[in-house]
Parts: structure tokens; C-alpha cells; sequence
């Protein structure tokens, strides 16, 4: 299979896991790893026009291979793409935001985490993939690539610049993210989120952040590392072969509770969609309702 025979078998999604494709993708990684990136420079500049193609996965399989070849031109272009400004980032790329971005992100870093905070203080970036990009800090104390302290340092500063943010998202990520690693010395800005109903208590609490921190720091790294959602990206073919996308008769039959695949939004039902849309809404008017009661207790 040349490499014109694999790019075309992995442009569009037919239902079907192009195994041999990938397989030659990784092989020919020197001659495909310019095509991943400039298609990813180039779809940067024009998401809006991603969303018309509804079966174009190429994009997909880009971010998993260059992760994959822990290449760090990938770096900046990954950054880029995620970076525009709204919801086109996440509408083209979906569940893998909130599943997978992270490990992405950390994959192609090569320990390097400015690029990765500009990223999470850009306020015209989604909120999800501001949380991903947080999330990408944790998968490099996980292996070993910037210490906890590094993060700890970070996260703080964050408790201050943030100040201001509209979003419990963010908020809820950083403490979140702040309990994992066992983040004792933010207490008092953790309680102070809280007391200030910045955080999101429907995904956490008060009494879930204090038994994180009871843990300890030892236990609280080796959880990190134990869990696969804190790992590089190994192989494209192993991460992405379940998928429900490629699954046809699963698919018809139900999915299997026992874990979960990423989607990709494009590629979705109109059900699946509206549940997306209805997410969105119940999200924003939490957040009204947060800023309305925020905006009561300082009178």
C-alpha cells in the first residue's frame, strides 16, 4: 500500500476500522507525518467548513499518529487547531476533548508546558479543551516528564488569574485536578472556591476534595499512574479500534456498558446531537443560576 492508497483509506469513515491502513500509516511514519500536519494547519484555519463533511475523519486519525510519534512539530499546530476561538474545535473532534485531548497534548509536549498554559488561560478557547489542556499537566507528573511541584506552583498562580471567569468549568477542572495530585498547599484557595460557589458540585464536592487530600501525595501519584487516562498515546490502532463509529453491529445491538468510546461528533446520530445541545443548555444555565446566586450573597 502506498502512501497516496493510505491516505485515501483514511479520509472518510466507512463503517469499517482501517487496521492496514494505520499499520502502513505508522510504517511510513517519515513520508506521512508533513501530510498530518499541514492538514491540520490548514483545517485550523477554516473549522467551519470541517462540520459540512460529515464522514471526513482524517483529522482524527492526525492527532492519535502524531501523538503516537511523539512528534513535537505537532506541538504548535495542535495548539492552534484547538485554539480557535467558540465551539468549532470541539463540534469537529467531539468526545475526544474531554477523553483523550490531554494525553494528546502531553504526548507532543516534550515536557515543554508554556504553550500548554496559554492554552488554558485563553479565554476565547472552548472550556473543555481549556480543561484538557489542565488535564495534560497531570498526564506529565503521571510520567515523570515535570514534577508535581512544577504543577502545584502553576495551579496556584491559576487561583489568582482566574479571578473573574464566567465559567464553573475551569473552576471545577482546576479544583479537581488540584485533589488528584494532592494538593495540600492550595487548600485555603480550594476552600475559598468553594465558599465563593465557583465550583460545580454536581462532579465534585467539598467532602469528595478533602478525601483526595487525606490520601496523601505518594498514593495520590501512584493512583495517576495506575490509571490509563493519565498515559501517552501508544497506538492509534488500540485506542481507537472499539470505537462506535467503526462498530456496526455492536452498534445496532447496544453498547457495551463496561467502557467508554469516544465519538466523534460528526459521524454522530441527530439524537446523540440533541443530547450534545441539551448538555450545552443545562451547562449555561447552571452557570446563570451560579452568577444570579453569586451576584445575591455580596449584596
Amino acid at each position: 500500500m502506498q502512501l497516496a492508497e493510505i491516505l485515501a483509506e483514511l479520509e472518510n469513515n466507512t463503517g469499517t476500522f482501517p487496521r492496514l491502513a494505520l499499520e502502513r500509516a505508522i510504517e511510513e511514519r517519515e513520508a506521512i507525518t508533513p501530510v498530518l500536519l499541514s492538514t491540520l494547519e490548514n483545517l485550523s484555519n477554516n473549522l467551519e467548513e470541517l462540520l459540512a463533511k460529515e464522514d471526513y475523519i482524517f483529522h482524527i486519525y492526525a492527532l492519535y499518529l502524531l501523538a503516537q510519534f511523539r512528534e513535537p512539530l505537532a506541538y504548535p499546530v495542535i495548539i492552534k487547531f484547538f485554539s480557535v476561538p467558540g465551539e468549532a474545535a470541539l463540534d469537529v473532534t467531539g468526545d475526544i476533548v474531554t477523553e483523550d485531548l490531554a494525553r494528546i497534548l502531553a504526548s507532543v509536549s516534550g515536557g515543554d508546558i508554556e504553550p500548554v498554559k496559554q492554552l488554558i488561560e485563553n479565554p476565547n478557547a472552548d472550556v473543555y479543551v481549556r480543561g484538557a489542556a489542565l488535564g495534560s499537566l497531570l498526564v506529565l507528573v503521571a510520567q515523570g516528564v515535570i514534577s508535581r511541584a512544577e504543577v502545584i506552583e502553576y495551579y496556584g498562580k491559576l487561583f489568582s488569574t482566574l479571578k473573574g471567569e464566567d465559567s464553573d468549568y475551569i473552576w471545577t477542572d482546576l479544583v479537581s485536578n488540584s485533589a488528584l495530585i494532592c494538593a495540600i498547599e492550595l487548600k485555603e484557595e480550594i476552600d475559598q472556591a468553594f465558599a465563593e460557589d465557583l465550583i460545580d458540585l454536581w462532579f465534585v464536592d467539598q467532602n469528595d476534595v478533602n478525601d483526595a487530600l487525606e490520601i496523601g501525595i505518594e498514593m495520590s501519584i501512584n493512583k495517576l499512574q495506575e490509571n490509563p487516562h493519565y498515559s501517552f498515546i501508544e497506538n492509534v490502532i488500540s485506542e481507537m479500534e472499539n470505537w462506535s463509529c467503526f462498530q456496526q453491529q455492536q452498534t445496532s445491538r447496544g453498547f457495551d456498558d463496561n467502557f467508554i468510546i469516544p465519538e466523534i461528533l460528526t459521524l454522530m446520530k441527530t439524537k446523540q446531537s440533541k443530547t450534545k445541545a441539551t448538555s450545552k443548555k443545562k451547562r449555561k444555565m447552571q452557570e446563570q443560576s451560579r452568577k444570579k446566586n453569586r451576584s445575591q450573597k455580596k449584596k
